[in-house]
C-alpha cells in the first residue's frame, strides 16, 4: 500500500512559513574525512526531515567516485547529470529531478564517468552561486570522502558545514586530519605564500614532535606576520557541525563531546556537536529495499534523532512543534 507521506508530514510538525521575500536559499554541505561513514544516508535523511518540516530541498550529488543519491531514493540513474552543467549544455535548474518524497528533488551526480573525475576550485566557485538560484529552501551537497581541494572549497562556501564521522578510530583520525586540511585551505586565501608555506612546515614539525607541546594554530598565526586570523572568529559564529553516525553504545554517543573538546583545545576554535545517530539494522535493510528508512519507518527513534538535528540547524523561530 502506498504511504500517505504528505499527511504524515502534516501530522508531525506545523510551521509558520516566511514570505517569499523573507526566504533565502541555504546551502548545507555534508563532508567526511573517510568513506563509508554514511554521508548519502545522512544527506537523504536530512532532506526528508526538512520536507517533513514543510521545506523544499534539492540534493546535489557531488560524490565524484560513487554518486548514489538516486539509489538511496530507489531510482535509476538519470540520463542527464551534473556533468552536463560543467560541460555547459544544461543549466543547473534543468537537471533537477523530483523524488517520491514531496518537496525533495536531486541532481544526478557523475555516474557515467569511466575515467577519474575531478573538480577544480574554480568550478566549485562557479557552481555555488548557481545552487543559490535553485528553487528550493535548502540545497544539500553530498560530497565524496577526503580532503580534496574541491571538497574543502565547497565546504568553505556553504552556509552550514556538516562534518560526518563514525565512532571507528580510523574515521575519528581522518576527521581530525580533514579539519586541519579545511583550516589550512581556508587560510590560504588570507596569507602570502611564504607565510603559508612556513605555517605548513611548522605544522609538520609539530606533528613529528619537533615543536612545543602547547602549539596552537591561533597562537602561531597571531605571532607570525602574513596570515590574518579573522577566519577563526568566523568559525566561532558559523562553526563546523559534527555528526557521529552508527553509534552502538553510550560511549559512541558521547564521542562527539570529546571531539569537540579536542578541537577547542588544540585548534582553538569551536566545533559544534550536532548529535549522534544510532546504528540501526533498518538502515541497511532499507538500502537493500531501495526505500529511505525514514519513509519506511517514519516514527522510530532514528527518525527523531534526525528531526532534532534539523531543528537545531533551522532557526527555531520558524517552527511551532506539535509533536
Amino acid at each position: 500500500m502506498e504511504r500517505d507521506f504528505e499527511n504524515e508530514s502534516q501530522d508531525v510538525i506545523a510551521i509558520k512559513r516566511p514570505s517569499s521575500q523573507e526566504r533565502t536559499n541555504q546551502i548545507w554541505t555534508v563532508a567526511s574525512g573517510k568513506g563509508g561513514v554514511g554521508k548519502t544516508f545522512v544527506t537523504s535523511s536530512l532532506a526528508i526531515c526538512l520536507s517533513k518540516l514543510g521545506h523544499s530541498v534539492v540534493i546535489v550529488d557531488l560524490d565524484l567516485s560513487g554518486a548514489n543519491v538516486h539509489t538511496a531514493f530507489g531510482m535509476s540513474p538519470a540520463s542527464n547529470s551534473i556533468r552536463h552543467f560543467f560541460e555547459g549544455s544544461k543549466t543547473l535548474s534543468e537537471l533537477v529531478i523530483p523524488t517520491q518524497v514531496p518537496r525533495v528533488s536531486y541532481i544526478q551526480g557523475f555516474w557515467d564517468a569511466w575515467t577519474p573525475t575531478d573538480l577544480s576550485v574554480e568550478q566549485v566557485r562557479h557552481l555555488a552561486p548557481e545552487m543559490k538560484k535553485l528553487n528550493a529552501d535548502y540545497v544539500i551537497v553530498d560530497l565524496g570522502a577526503g580532503a580534496l581541494e574541491s571538497h574543502l572549497e565547497m565546504l568553505k562556501l556553504a552556509d552550514e558545514k556538516i562534518l560526518l564521522s563514525s565512532p571507528e578510530p580510523t574515521s575519528i583520525e581522518k576527521t581530525y586530519r580533514f579539519i586541519e586540511s579545511f583550516v589550512c585551505h581556508s587560510l590560504k586565501d588570507h596569507s602570502i605564500p611564504e607565510a603559508y608555506d612556513h605555517m605548513i612546515q611548522q605544522l609538520r614539525n609539530h606533528r613529528h614532535g619537533f615543536s612545543e607541546k602547547n602549539f596552537s594554530f591561533r597562537t602561531y598565526l597571531r605571532e607570525n606576520s602574513g596570515i590574518q586570523p579573522d577566519f577563526f572568529d568566523a568559525l566561532m559564529t558559523k562553526p563546523l557541525r559534527l555528526i557521529v553516525n552508527s553509534c552502538r553504545s553510550q560511549a559512541n554517543t558521547e564521542l562527539g563531546h570529546a571531539m569537540k573538546s579536542v578541537c577547542y583545545k588544540y585548534y582553538d576554535f569551536k566545533v559544534d556537536f550536532l548529535g549522534s545517530i544510532d546504528y540501526d539494522n533498518a538502515v541497511w535493510q532499507s538500502i537493500r529495499n531501495r526505500e529511505p528508512v525514514l519513509i519506511a519507518q517514519p516514527f522510530t527513534p532514528l527518525a527523531g534523532q534526525f528531526l532534532t538535528t534539523c531543528k537545531q540547524l533551522i532557526d527555531p523561530k520558524e517552527l511551532r512543534a506539535v509533536i
